[in-house]
């Protein structure tokens, strides 16, 4: 995004004086500042105003704010990909040279309605539609989807069929292939009819079993060596999204961002995720709900004051040994995938005396590493390519860049005042249920204790906003 920006400027700064062309060059170098999906749906929004002035370019680069804001995640954006591949497909039907490229233009319009279907927010597909105010999206799938079936029909002709058919007989080989060769590899979701894995065998076997440290260790893993352990099935996520935003209004876009992964999955899996936000904005528990609503057993453990590199794992040799953090988890919960929430993860001791706890990560959040990890303890290869990781920062200064790099970084929001009844009434129900009293008891705040809030607490720690309202529920007592 930044290249394409730095590239186009120069052409449009020759006619700078022009309004439209100004405005085109301030969207751009905020792109090469700042490229996110606000500041490309920006740009969008300029070259789609000032088309008529552009140079004849335009079409293109909008096209290509398109395909930056759908791998942003915009399902908007994603459904106006697949209109473009449909038409420029049906303009390419009449010419007898085109059918394998036209070919191409269908599939990359299906993998776009696949994905603009698959947001959480608006769970449909074809013609039914079930959240009355995605209504506008919903009947450009149906519209183009038409289109799409038009198209199939038209070109249903045996030398379009041949090429179909050879290539899903390779595509059939390819697959059986590495299914031989790795069979704990799940299959993409976008393999339309294929089985979904359910269940991974993570042990295959325990190093050096006739020893006598070997021999504890098989015994630890009875049960679970060469048996495929279960993965948590995805859950009905239009009721956990609805359950997150109700706790976390502030956080909806975050919300989204996570649920996403999930959404093409057969399992409970999210990346390898950095939530960063400033202290007491709620992204520890955050993430605790998450996985708790995904229904993924986990572990959340604080990282400020670790000094070693123990969350590999300690060779049995010695007498502190002990398995690495993801295998801890898998024998613990008896599950392929738990989750691992590594709170304050910029706080690690940054000494190598031991081994580092960033250092020690870095092989179970890229999946070629981690499906073949030898844990020092088992003393064999460990699939752990399925768990987990789930992390907190208040700033990126003390996270390592390789750290960094093999994660996803999400800025957590602060909430802010216009959120003080949701979070008022969770907080006082959170301090009722400390003292052992029922959440009917719950009484909100009234307009009086609201106005004290909002001159103490302006927005950002939920810390802050606790001891405040610990403080007014004190004063109802005296009160009385």
């Amino acid at each position: 995004m930044q290249a394409f920006a730095e590239r186009l400027m120069p052409r449009l700064r020759r006619k700078a004086s022009h309004a439209h062309f100004a405005a085109a060059i301030n969207g751009l170098e905020q792109l090469t500042v700042s490229p996110g999906a606000d500041e490309v749906r920006a740009l969008t929004d300029i070259l789609e105003e000032a088309t008529a002035s552009l140079p004849d370019g335009v079409q293109s680069w909008r096209l290509r704010c398109r395909i930056y804001l759908a791998h942003f995640g915009d399902h908007r954006a994603a459904l106006a990909l697949a209109r473009d591949a449909i038409l420029m497909a049906l303009a390419m039907q009449s010419y007898s040279r085109e059918p394998a490229t036209a070919l191409k233009m269908v599939k990359a319009a299906l993998g776009w309605l696949f994905f603009a279907t698959s947001d959480p927010g608006y769970a449909y597909l074809g013609r039914e539609v079930r959240v009355a105010s995605r209504a506008e999206p919903a009947r450009m799938v149906d519209h183009y989807g038409g289109l799409l079936v038009e198209f199939v029909e038209q070109q249903a002709h045996e030398a379009l069929l041949a090429t179909i058919a050879d290539e899903e007989t390779a595509r059939g080989k390819l697959a059986a292939n590495e299914t031989a060769n790795t069979p704990s590899v799940p299959m993409p979701m976008g393999s339309l009819g294929a089985a979904m894995s359910t269940s991974v065998v993570i042990f295959n076997h325990v190093g050096n079993a006739n020893t006598g440290e070997g021999k504890k260790v098989a015994k630890e893993l009875e049960g679970l060596t060469g048996k495929a352990l279960p993965l948590i099935p995805v859950p009905d996520l239009k009721a956990a999204r609805a359950a997150l935003r109700a706790e976390f209004p502030y956080a909806a876009d975050v919300i989204d961002d996570v649920l996403r992964d999930v959404a093409l999955r057969s399992h409970v899996q999210i990346r390898p995720t950095i939530l960063v936000g400033s202290p007491g904005c709620g992204k520890s528990r955050f993430a605790t709900r998450l996985l708790t609503v995904l229904n993924l057993p986990h572990d959340l453990i604080p990282c400020g004051g670790v000094s070693d590199g123990t969350f590999a794992g300690t060779p049995r040799r010695w007498s502190t040994g002990e398995p690495s953090l993801p295998v801890a988890l898998i024998t613990r919960y008896k599950a392929a995938g738990p989750g691992a929430i590594l709170d304050e993860i910029e706080k690690v001791g940054t000494s190598r005396h031991n081994g580092q706890a960033h250092d020690a990560l870095l092989a179970f959040l890229e999946r070629e590493t981690a499906s073949r990890f030898h844990d020092p303890y088992v003393q064999a290869p460990c699939d752990l390519s399925y768990v987990t990781w789930v992390m907190t920062a208040n700033s990126l200064e003390g996270v390592s860049a390789p750290l960094r790099d093999r994660c996803r970084v999400i800025p957590f929001p602060e909430p802010g005042q216009d959120h003080l009844p949701t979070l008022s009434r969770q907080i006082i129900s959170g301090l009722l249920a400390e003292q052992g009293l029922d959440h009917r008891w719950v009484r909100p705040l009234d307009e009086i204790e609201v106005e004290a809030v909002t001159k103490a607490w302006p927005g950002g720690s939920l810390r802050k906003l606790r001891r405040v309202i610990e403080v007014i529920l004190t004063s109802r007592d005296v009160r009385h």
